[in-house]
């Protein structure tokens, strides 16, 4: 299985809200998985909870690294 058929459930779930966490690196990474929006981009009508959760959970994750 590849990784971006197992990313069909996680954004069926919770588009919005999903987030997909890079493992294996010295530093916390998370990205949203609307992904970049480039075609609205300064628009002001994207939905930032995606990237609010990515950037939550790099902050816990860095925060428990202390």
């Amino acid at each position: 299985m590849y990784h971006d058929q197992g990313q069909i459930a996680m954004k069926l779930m919770g588009f919005e809200r999903g987030v997909t966490l890079h493992g294996g690196l010295p530093v916390p990474v998370a990205t949203s998985a609307s992904g970049s929006a480039y075609d609205i981009a300064g628009r002001g009508i994207a939905n930032v909870e995606g990237m609010q959760a990515a950037f939550d959970l790099c902050v816990r994750m860095a925060a428990r690294t202390r």
